[in-house]
């Protein structure tokens, strides 16, 4: 009987061992396919151009499309890279140093034109400079006014202390 449960025992183990080397052996097989997919897809898609997004001008010039160029004054380019990734354009950024407020050029492809025009709308109703009507209040500006104000109520809050007081002596 002791005998019986020592070999179920051990054939427990060597199946359970075998089952998780095999499990082992198969991921890895599918891992490595996977990652060969992964490397001929970009392969293939880096030569026939289907890089999206924010690139070199260099290489968005080997795409063989003619380029249009627009200037970006204020320094919210980020803004507009993450605009454009949403509308799936292909764009090329340059920063020019020169200027005090640093300018920003953007490269795009011509075909792009018409959804550019569409991310431009977009960029400039969401980063385009308010008026001084639709600008928030500084946050000094609010605490002086509430400074104010509380400053208004501490004085009555001690007339009243000093009224309570005086009842309460006579």
């Amino acid at each position: 009987m002791q005998e019986e449960v020592e070999n179920k025992t051990v054939n427990l183990a060597v199946s359970t061992t075998k089952l998780t080397g095999r499990t082992l052996v198969n991921a890895f097989r599918t891992y490595l396919h996977h990652r060969n997919n992964v490397k001929m897809r970009r392969a293939l898609g880096e030569q026939h151009g289907k890089v999206i997004g924010k690139q070199s001008v260099k290489e968005l010039m080997g795409k063989g499309d003619g380029l249009s160029v627009i200037e970006i004054a204020d320094g919210s380019a980020k803004g507009f890279c993450k605009i454009t990734k949403k509308y799936g354009v292909d764009f090329a950024i340059r920063k020019d140093k020169s200027c005090d407020p640093p300018r920003y050029t953007v490269f795009f492809k011509a075909k792009d034109a018409e959804v550019l025009q569409q991310v431009l709308k977009e960029y400039a109703s969401k980063y385009q400079e308010k008026t001084p009507k639709e600008k928030k209040p500084s946050i000094l500006e609010q605490l002086r006014k509430l400074k104010e104000k509380t400053a208004g109520n501490q004085e009555r809050k001690k007339q009243k202390h000093k009224k309570r007081q005086k009842e309460k002596v006579r």
